[in-house]
């Protein structure tokens, strides 16, 4: 091969290979005068002149910036440039700096990048000084207006489209559009959007462009992406709603905000999730929609991926982790209805089926539950209307994050609907036992998710629907499908503490949720009451088959120590529940609780717990012990075993008269007086005791001569036994002794059984006693019949009966002191409100009295106002006129927009009323033009109530009956299967224009059957709720009290209200109507003149059972005294009225 020959540089065949680029740090200089930076800044054809220029431009402006040397001299040099460079006013197409902008020109004709970087340097340097000063305000909003001009936008266009590699064009632009939309609070963020075809231009992909390396991004060099994530987060926070409305409508920008979030250094997470949280999803006035397009699944997902971020996760300024901050974001996102992710749910309904479906009765007689079609199809599925949550939560793992189990747990509680669903689609963990971390935050999750309450009535309505919800989903509400029988068996039995204890926990949870299901299923309100029964019935059942047995649960309460005082607790409590809520299972095996109430009581007998914590839970469950022995027909209350000294009634009484820490021992009070009762040891009278005497007399014993107890203690139990094991006995020796006892008369009170016990045991007693127990018993002797005298026992028969037990005492020093009971003796350690009187009537009626004065409620002026008065529902809110402008038709509908817009026409200024007529044209057009359901409906209610005010705007405020119909109207309009449905389309298909001297519906729903199923109540609920909205003012007032073809509407309402069966919640909102009226100038005189009402409210006072009731008539008839005209109602009434008030 020939030599080849080397040619010039220069030549023809010169090699085509990529020259090396040399980048070469630009010159400076400092800045002292203005006309040395004019030189600087003017325009030069050189390009490395240029780069001098502009680099000592931004080290000037840095010493600015950050405040050093002479910074104060330098700042004034900087404005006298600015004004030596200020255009003359009155130029719309002004340039600000047309030396920088006409070498920002040449550079993009020359390519060349290190100037095109440099200029959006110091542009970004200067409007960001510029900013701090309200004097150079106006400096940079020139600047940002010739930035927006088109020649600038095509040059920031290119460099925001520039390569990815070159970032050092891409991060100054982007900087430099930061602090044009943020100066002067966003005064430029409208022209800046408008030109988003070059200041948008590429955003999505610089935001891709992020940091690469193993080291953390340096917060003074922020990557590309940072700056694309802060240019887009100041946009959102001062754009105007549409213009955020269709930033966030660009799914590929709303996409890649989010793409590397892992990979964000820890400020700008920060400041991402408080950006969309203020400025998205907390703003009201930005549609629904629009909040939808951003938090979709995949975002929801990448934030939650957060709760793994691993860099530093301590922020400067902030006290929150990246993990708790992406956390309340969660929180708010997800459970908050206004941010776009809640969807409005119906409960424990599928959103597939109708709850209010009319099903004949013949098919309910056959089939029974069977007759619901849907009743049992949502066992493998669940149809949710809270799509996007369902989506998300699978992609969560509540057992291994408490943060994710709160997250999960708090939608759950605000979408009942999810908790199916999610469990459903989720099998890939079950609840088998296995002692591990992801087990107890499995298990930890669960108890959670039982915890939550069930909604009230089934769905988010006031009212219970038609049917039933599906017993399956009710049942995953109170169990989910994990919590098998097999698996809650294995951990029952399971020799961890911790899976027991967990199970029982569990299971105690869902008991009573499973007891609040049934009681909803039992309400009086359900119309097809033996459906419901049904439906509860197999609720019950099913729940049995998914729970483990009564044996599974009383060998695990055997199997656990004794030290373990809690797990102790919750065991009993669980037992309690079964024989109370499910009582089927629990008398299923025979349990006998004697063993376990010994060995409770002989643990707080010794009082061997320090700790007062653990005496309480010990307390506790000896109070579960006794509720199951109650329910036990098999406990023997007076059989000692061998281990035990005394039965478990002397054992159960000492540890009563032992607590001296303070605690509540009522139930173990009840128990002993109720089995006292029933074995006959204290007379079954209303006004006795009970145990009150006896036991009085032990603590105060107990107090001063402790070591007479135990000689006490052994020979009572004796006592309690026999009287126990032979009450006829007894009652045949305390017949005797009435008999012999002359001075007794038939109206005296018996003595106890107890009593005659001690006087028949005493001889045997002190044959074979010792001197110590007689002395212990000569002081507790005179004490208790004390006591017993005291509480209203027949004293002369006690006498008889202390002289006899003295006899047997003769020995015992000072036994013969006393010659009788002893008298007016004081109960210190339990309340009694005798006052030592021989006749027990003349203890226990005061007694009786005195309670029911003390139990007697009293409704003062403010009582009666906090039950009676209500909100005005026409409450004006001007700012409507606007709000509903930027809302789809369906949030106009749900979230009361149009009945906000509908009530301005009450309004006292005619020019809002107008206004506002103006708006209800424009939205009933709007409302036809959609694709909403019922459009048809609500235009024709619209229009119509348009076409009524019309001629009567300019006149006054339309009458409120005729405003509050139109907004109640619109609630039944938005719900096909409201029973009231029917009668309001045909109000709205009688003609276009309304008589405003009628009160709408109220005749149709008063005097007609309803048209819908059993709705009769329900429909009478909506009328009166509607009537306390109509009436507000003395126009209105005039409608209710003016004579009709069927009477006034006061006298309907009061008539109606007269229903013995009508329940107290429609009797409320009659006395609000009546208390409303109260508050209208003579409102409470015609009233009183016309209707009768005083009368009416004593003979409703006299008519009620129930005292709560009747002192709401009792202060409502005060406040109509108070309130009316006094001088001529008490001359109508011929002081009539004033007697009775």
């Amino acid at each position: 091969m020939g030599k080849r020959f080397t040619r010039g540089a220069d030549a023809v065949g010169a090699p085509r290979k990529r020259q090396k680029v040399v980048h070469e740090a630009p010159t400076s200089e400092d800045i002292n005068t203005v006309r040395q930076l004019s030189g600087l800044l003017s325009f030069n054809h050189d390009i490395a002149r240029t780069r001098h220029g502009l680099q000592s431009f931004k080290l000037f402006l840095d010493a600015i910036l950050g405040r050093q040397g002479n910074y104060e001299e330098l700042a004034n040099v900087l404005k006298e440039y600015l004004e030596s460079v200020r255009p003359r006013d009155g130029d719309e197409h002004a340039v600000y700096l047309p030396d920088i902008m006409q070498t920002w020109t040449q550079a993009g004709h020359l390519n060349s990048e290190n100037i095109m970087s440099a200029v959006a340097v110091v542009l970004a340097l200067l409007l960001k000084l510029l900013s701090q000063s309200l004097d150079t305000v106006p400096y940079g909003l020139g600047i940002c207006r010739t930035l927006l001009q088109k020649h600038q936008l095509d040059l920031i266009a290119r460099n925001l489209s520039a390569d990815k590699a070159k970032s050092f064009i891409i991060s100054p632009t982007l900087r430099m559009l930061r602090e044009v939309i943020c100066f002067d609070g966003g005064a430029i963020a409208r022209p800046l959007f408008r030109a988003r075809a070059s200041t948008l231009k590429s955003l999505a992909r610089n935001m891709g462009i992020a940091h690469i390396g193993d080291e953390p991004e340096d917060v003074k060099r922020p990557s590309t992406r940072t700056n694309a994530v802060l240019f887009f987060l100041s946009a959102v926070k001062f754009l105007h709603p549409e213009a955020k409305k269709e930033l966030l409508s660009q799914k590929d920008v709303v996409a890649a905000l989010t793409r590397d979030f892992r990979q964000d250094p820890p400020y700008l997470v920060t400041e991402t999730l408080n950006g969309l949280r203020d400025h998205v999803l907390l703003e009201d006035k930005l549609p629904r929609e629009a909040k939808s397009n951003l938090l979709n699944v995949s975002t929801l997902v990448r934030i939650s991926s957060l709760y793994q971020y691993r860099q530093t996760t301590a922020v400067e300024g902030s006290s929150l982790s990246i993990a708790d901050a992406a956390h309340a974001f969660l929180l708010t996102a997800c459970t908050t209805p206004s941010c776009g992710v809640l969807r409005q749910d119906s409960g424990l309904y599928p959103r597939e089926i109708d709850p209010n479906a009319a099903i004949p009765t013949t098919e309910f007689e056959e089939l029974g539950l069977e007759a619901v079609v849907w009743m049992n199809r949502f066992k493998a599925e669940v149809p949710v209307r809270n799509y996007v949550l369902s989506n998300f939560l699978q992609n969560l793992r509540p057992w291994s994050s408490v943060q994710q189990s709160e997250l999960v747990t708090a939608v759950f509680k605000v979408a009942p609907e999810l908790v199916a669903n999610f469990f459903l689609l989720n099998k890939s963990f079950t609840f088998e036992p296995k002692l591990s971390a992801t087990w107890i935050g499995y298990a930890a999750f669960i108890f959670n998710t039982v915890a939550l309450p069930i909604p009230e009535c089934f769905c988010r309505g006031p009212v219970f629907p038609e049917l039933p919800p599906p017993t399956s989903l009710v049942l995953d509400n109170i169990l989910p499908l994990p919590v098998n029988q097999k698996a809650l068996m294995r951990c029952l039995a399971n020799k961890s503490s911790i899976i027991s204890f967990f199970a029982t926990r569990i299971l105690m949870l869902a008991i009573q949720k499973l007891d609040t299901a049934v009681k909803l299923h039992q309400d009086p309100s359900h119309s097809n009451k033996a459906l419901w029964a049904e439906a509860a019935r197999r609720l019950v059942d099913e729940f049995c088959q998914r729970s483990p047995g009564i044996k599974d649960m009383i060998n695990s309460y055997r199997s656990i120590p004794e030290e373990d005082i809690l797990h102790r607790e919750a065991a009993s409590r669980l037992l309690r529940l079964c024989y109370e809520v499910i009582p089927q299972v629990a008398l299923m095996a025979k349990f006998d609780v004697s063993p376990f109430l010994e060995t409770s009581l002989t643990r707080l007998s010794k009082n061997e717990s320090e700790d007062p914590k653990d005496f309480a839970l010990s307390l506790k469950e000896l109070e579960n012990l006794l509720a199951i022995a109650g329910y036990s027909p098999g406990m023997r209350w007076f059989t000692a075993s061998e281990s035990l000294t005394l039965s478990p009634f002397s054992m159960l009484l000492k540890v009563c008269v032992d607590a001296s820490r303070g605690v509540l021992l009522e139930k173990a009070r009840e128990v002993l007086d109720f089995v006292a009762v029933e074995q006959q040891l204290v007379p079954a009278q209303g006004g006795h005791p009970g145990l009150l005497p006896l036991l009085e007399t032990l603590q105060c014993l107990d107090k001063k001569s402790p070591d007479a107890m135990p000689h006490v203690w052994a020979f009572l139990d004796k006592c309690l036994t026999r009287c126990a094991t032979a009450p006829i006995k007894y009652l045949e020796i305390a017949q005797d002794l009435m008999q012999q006892e002359t001075e007794s008369s038939e109206s005296e009170a018996a003595v106890s059984l107890i009593t005659v016990a001690i006087l028949e045991q005493l001889p045997f007693v002190a044959k074979a006693a010792d001197k110590d127990t007689l002395n212990a018993l000569s002081k507790f002797l005179p004490k208790f019949l004390g006591f017993s005298a005291t509480v209203g026992e027949n004293k002369p028969l006690l006498n008889t009966i202390f002289s006899r037990m003295a006899t047997q005492l003769a020995s015992v020093k000072g036994s013969r002191a006393l010659k009788s009971v002893p008298e007016g003796l004081i109960f210190k350690h339990n309340p009694w409100p005798g006052t030592g009187d021989d006749s027990p009537t003349t203890v226990n009626k005061p007694a009786r009295n005195q309670e029911h004065k003390t139990t007697e409620p009293i409704l003062d002026a403010e009582d009666l106002k906090r039950t009676l008065d209500v909100p005005d529902g026409l409450a004006a809110d001007n700012s409507a006129l606007i709000k509903w402008q930027s809302k789809s038709v369906d949030e106009l509908v749900d979230e009361g927009y149009t009945t906000s817009l509908v009530a301005l026409l009450v309004s006292e200024h005619a020019s809002i009323r107008k206004e506002a007529l103006v708006n209800i044209l424009k939205m009933a057009s709007k409302v036809r033009e959609s694709e909403y359901e019922e459009k048809e409906q609500i235009w024709l209610l619209l229009s119509e109530l348009a076409e009524t005010a019309k001629g009567h705007v300019d006149d006054g405020p339309l009458p409120s009956p005729t405003v509050a119909f139109t907004c109640r109207a619109l609630e039944v309009l938005r719900d096909p299967l409201s029973s009231l449905y029917p009668k309001v389309n045909l109000i709205l298909t009688r003609g276009p224009v309304w008589n405003l001297d009628k009160l709408p519906l109220v005749d149709e729903i008063l005097l007609e059957e309803p048209s819908v199923g059993d709705s009769y109540y329900t429909q009478i609920n909506w009328v009166l709720s509607y009537l306390v909205d109509s009436l507000r003012t003395p126009r209105d007032l005039e409608l209710f009290h003016k004579k009709r073809l069927r009477g006034p509407i006061f006298e309907r309402l009061l008539a109606l209200a007269s229903n013995p069966y009508m329940r107290l919640p429609l009797k409320t909102q009659v006395l609000r109507i009546l208390y409303r009226a109260t508050g209208i100038e003579g409102g409470t005189t015609t009233l009183a003149t016309r209707f009768g009402v005083v009368s009416w409210l004593e003979a409703q006072k006299s008519s009620c059972t129930d005292p709560g009731e009747a002192s709401i008539y009792k202060a409502l008839l005060k406040r109509v005294w108070e309130t009316c005209d006094q001088e001529k109602v008490s001359s109508w009434s011929k002081q009539g009225i004033t007697a009775l008030c």
